[in-house]
């Protein structure tokens, strides 16, 4: 038998998205970019951010093209004022913001030995910073709120090191790793005294196909150690992210937090 707190109505409705409110940052990039449609194909309303206006028209274009609402507001991730901003004019078009995807992120490869410091703070700040500050300011609101789904982007570069000059992007998604069950430790906790649920997780892939990672998945030289920890013999698809982000934004995941889940085609498993 089921337990007393069982509900059909949930049971059928917990992957429910339509009429929930999705911000994402790096709304501009190719994964941005799908993650907006499949939000908007489940019902949702969209909103895509970036530091460029300019280069999130074409999500717009795209998600408006098969039915959908996206909205495109500008702002820097690593700019608390900026991120405020984003938090009230979304709030003022719909009442209510359900779900952050913090995916604007950078790269920047070189041997560890010859990293320029400069860059490996770029790239730190962007990463983490920029992953810190959304979720402090959306996560404020959340609270308001009652409730909210927060959705990082990490990497298996957190958790293994690779030989082709990742030392700032490997530093970076670790730290995005800690700040995910960190956050998530400390507002479960005040959450129960104060009454708001906000779930803090992450999604960690493995190398995406995508024209920025063209340059590696071209050169066989460059790809095959990658292959060569991937069991399932190839690297990740952009449609490969979709489900996750997806189950993380809904009501089925609701007793997941601080979670840092791969999707990398085995590579974290032996």
């Amino acid at each position: 038998m089921m337990t007393s707190s069982w509900s059909d109505d949930f049971a059928k409705n917990c992957f429910d998205l339509k009429d929930k409110v999705a911000v994402i940052t790096g709304g501009n990039g190719t994964l941005g970019a799908a993650y907006a449609q499949a939000f908007a194909l489940h019902g949702a309303k969209v909103v895509v951010t970036a530091r460029s206006k300019e280069t999130l028209e074409e999500t717009v274009r795209t998600v408006a093209e098969i039915g959908g609402e996206c909205t495109a507001i500008t702002g820097d991730v690593t700019d608390v004022e900026a991120q405020q901003n984003i938090v009230d004019q979304v709030h003022g078009m719909y009442g209510r913001i359900d779900i952050l995807v913090n995916n604007a992120g950078m790269a920047f490869r070189a041997p560890a030995e010859d990293m320029p410091v400069e860059k490996f703070t770029q790239v730190l700040n962007v990463n983490v910073t920029g992953t810190l500050v959304p979720c402090q300011v959306f996560g404020k609101y959340f609270m308001k709120q009652g409730r909210g789904k927060i959705v990082n982007t990490s990497s298996v570069r957190g958790f293994c090191g690779h030989p082709d000059g990742y030392i700032a992007y490997s530093a970076s998604k670790a730290a995005v790793d800690s700040l995910t069950k960190q956050m998530s430790t400390e507002w479960s906790i005040k959450g129960v005294k104060q009454g708001f649920s906000i779930n803090v997780n992450a999604i960690a892939p493995t190398l995406i196909k995508s024209p920025l990672t063209q340059e590696i998945c071209e050169d066989p030289a460059r790809i095959a150690p990658f292959l060569a920890r991937l069991p399932m013999g190839r690297v990740a698809e952009t449609h490969d992210m979709i489900g996750l982000v997806m189950f993380l934004s809904s009501s089925a995941s609701d007793f997941i937090n601080g979670q840092i889940i791969y999707v990398d085609g085995g590579c974290t498993a032996g």
